[in-house]
């Protein structure tokens, strides 16, 4: 077991692996992963690539990192189907259309969300907006926090469907996000617009919202199509 990995794209590559080894109940729920030394080792790649494809895991709820070490962790097998569908997005090389359908679906939840978000909803929001200040200084996990507020405003719609959606793109969002902002001013703009989503969202005034999202919508698109532009190519 634990094969090595070609070069190519190698953190996606690992992540795959791990949910092909859970499908194929290879690996099993609850079971512990070898030390991080001994899985670079066996798979043959570097601590830091190992590391980016366990973060990864660790976000869609593959495995879980505990004092003793690192386990598998499937909650039910609705897990394993997210995780598939989270293996299609992760595969995808341009953006573009993705980019598309999410600033669709972003505009009506909010709206869905203001009409239907309940006082736990709005805690949970209020947060992780602590904790995306908290974090400004580090793009990564700013991303990751970002990335939790959007999959939390589906959660506020209390519609499952919507929300799987969103739960499903995890890890696109997040990689969208912290490829786009570059400089802490970038990160703070984006902050201070999650704060007035928020605020928004709070009044319950769901024209308000969809405003609001639209703008900030299209300064994190502007950030892309740059990002798109200097490399010639899409992210």
């Amino acid at each position: 077991m634990f094969k090595t990995i070609e070069k190519a794209s190698v953190p996606v590559q690992i992540v795959n692996y791990f949910l092909d080894s859970i499908s194929s109940n290879e690996l099993k729920n609850n079971e512990r992963l070898p030390a991080e030394r001994a899985l670079c080792e066996m798979m043959g790649v570097g601590r830091s690539t190992l590391r980016e494809a366990l973060r990864i895991l660790e976000m869609m709820g593959v495995i879980e990192k505990k004092v003793d070490g690192t386990y598998v962790h499937i909650q039910e097998e609705a897990i394993i189907r997210d995780a598939v569908a989270l293996d299609f997005a992760v595969g995808i090389t341009n953006y573009a259309e993705l980019v598309e359908i999410r600033n669709f679906l972003e505009v009506e939840t909010i709206v869905l969300a203001a009409k239907n978000r309940s006082e736990d909803d709005l805690e949970k929001l209020r947060a992780l907006c602590d904790r995306m200040h908290g974090s400004l200084n580090d793009i990564e996990q700013y991303a990751n926090n970002s990335t939790e507020f959007h999959i939390s405003l589906a959660r506020a719609t209390h519609n499952i469907i919507l929300t799987e959606i969103f739960e499903a793109i995890r890890y696109v969002m997040y990689d969208y996000q912290k490829n786009n902002m570059r400089t802490l001013g970038e990160v703070l703009r984006s902050y201070h617009e999650h704060l007035e989503l928020f605020g928004a969202l709070e009044r319950g005034d769901a024209a308000e919202c969809e405003q609001i999202m639209r703008v900030h919508l299209d300064y994190t698109q502007n950030l892309y199509e740059r990002e798109s532009t200097a490399y010639g190519q899409n992210l």
